[in-house]
C-alpha cells in the first residue's frame, strides 16, 4: 500500500479489516471492474501447463490483491485457485504486512516487507499486480524508476510478462479544484474506525501522464511494450465523494449509490443528478464528462424508486454505466494500466 516510509499505516489496519469497508459500490462496481482488469490480464499470460501462476502483488497493503485472484465477486468465478497460485505480497509498512500475515494465515500465500524503490524481490513473476493505487505514494519520477526495475527484471529472466499499475484519478470530480496540480497533499478521511486522518502527498495521473511514465521506463530498462490499456474506477462513486473533502460542491453520490443498492427508497433520483465539470481539463475529458452526464442523468429520469427492487434497479442500472462508460482517461478516484513488457527480439 505505502511505499514512503515518513508515514505509518499502523492506524489504517482498522480500515483495511473493517467489514464496513466492503459497501455495495466496492463490491458491486470497484471490485468487478477490477477482477475484470486482471481476468485480461491472465488472459495475455502464456503460463507452461501445470505450473502455477506467479504473481508479485506490489504495495500489497492487506492483500486485497490475493483476495481478488482468488475469490467470487458477484457472479464472477475465482480467476485462479489457490493452489494453482504462487503469489507473493510485498510492502514497505510492516503493520501493513503483519494484518495480510494474520488475515490470511493458512493460505499458500507469502508477504514480506520490501521497498520496491530498491528493485523487486528474487523471483520470476507472470503478473506484477498492483491495487489500492500504491505507485500514487511516490512522486512520478520515483514511479518510473520503480517500473524501471520491474521492466529490467522482466527482460533479464524471461521473454514477456504483464505488469498492471494501479494510481490516483487526475481529472475525478471528488477533486476537480485540485485539477491543475499533479501532486499534492491527500487525506485518508474516508478511513472506516480509524483513530485519526492520515495525509500523503501523492501523485495523480492523466492516461497521458500515465503512459509516459511506462514508455520512459521501458527506453530505460530496454524493453518493449505491448497491447497497453487504460481502466478508470469508479468515476462518480469513489471514496470522496462521500466526505466531499475536496469538492464539497458535489452530491455525497457513494453514500447516495449505497443506500439504492441497499433498497432505501428515501433516496430521490434527482439528488444523484451530475453536471459536468469544466475547466483546467483536456477537451477529451471534458467531452467524456458531458456524455458521460447525459446518460447518468437520463437514468435518473427514467427509474423511479417506490419499492426496494426499484432503488436497487438504479443502483445496478448506473453502475452498468459507469462500467460501459469508462474510457481509462484518469476520470475515475483511480486509474489502472495493463500492459505486456515483453524482451525485445534480435533482428
Amino acid at each position: 500500500m505505502n511505499y514512503v516510509s515518513i508515514m505509518s499505516y499502523r492506524d489504517a489496519t482498522a480500515h483495511y479489516t473493517s467489514p464496513k469497508r466492503r459497501d455495495p459500490v466496492k463490491t458491486m462496481l470497484e471490485e468487478i471492474v477490477t477482477h475484470r482488469v486482471l481476468r485480461d490480464a491472465i488472459a495475455r499470460i502464456r503460463p507452461e501447463p501445470g505450473r502455477p501462476l506467479r504473481v508479485l502483488d506490489v504495495g500489497c497493503g492487506t492483500g486485497d490483491g490475493l483476495a481478488l485472484l482468488t475469490e467470487r465477486h458477484g457472479a464472477l468465478a475465482p480467476l485462479t485457485g489457490e493452489h494453482t497460485l504462487d503469489y507473493l505480497g510485498v510492502d514497505i509498512d510492516p503493520d501493513m504486512i503483519d494484518t495480510a500475515r494474520s488475515l490470511h494465515a493458512g493460505r499458500p500465500a507469502r508477504f514480506t516487507v520490501a521497498d520496491m524503490r530498491s528493485g523487486p524481490p528474487a523471483g520470476d513473476f507472470d503478473l506484477y499486480l498492483s491495487c489500492g493505487v500504491p505507485y500514487s505514494h511516490l512522486p512520478h519520477e520515483g514511479v518510473v524508476e520503480v517500473l524501471t526495475g520491474l521492466m529490467r527484471r522482466i527482460v533479464e529472466t524471461r521473454d514477456s510478462a504483464v505488469i498492471i499499475v494501479d494510481v490516483l484519478g487526475r481529472y475525478s470530480v471528488e477533486w476537480t479544484p485540485m485539477w491543475p496540480r499533479t501532486r499534492w497533499s491527500y487525506n485518508m478521511s474516508f478511513f472506516e474506525d480509524a483513530t485519526e486522518t492520515l495525509h500523503d502527498q501523492m501523485s495523480f495521473f492523466d492516461r497521458g501522464s500515465l503512459d509516459e511514465a511506462l514508455v520512459e521506463a521501458a527506453a530505460r530498462a530496454g524493453a518493449r511494450l505491448s497491447g497497453t490499456t487504460f481502466t478508470d474506477r469508479s468515476v462518480l462513486a469513489g471514496r470522496h465523494t462521500a466526505t466531499r473533502s475536496f469538492n464539497p460542491a458535489i452530491p455525497p453520490y457513494r453514500t447516495l449509490l449505497n443506500e439504492l443498492a441497499r433498497g432505501n427508497t428515501d433516496v430521490v433520483p434527482a439528488q444523484l443528478r451530475f453536471e459536468p465539470p469544466a475547466g483546467h481539463a483536456p477537451r477529451q475529458v471534458e467531452r467524456f464528462f458531458a456524455t458521460f452526464a447525459e446518460r447518468w442523468n437520463r437514468i435518473l429520469t427514467a427509474v423511479a424508486v417506490p419499492s426496494a427492487e426499484h432503488a436497487k434497479q438504479l443502483a445496478t442500472a448506473l453502475f452498468a454505466w459507469e462500467q460501459q462508460a469508462q474510457q481509462g482517461l484518469g476520470v475515475g478516484h483511480s486509474l489502472m494500466a495493463t500492459v505486456v513488457v515483453e524482451r525485445p527480439t534480435l533482428t
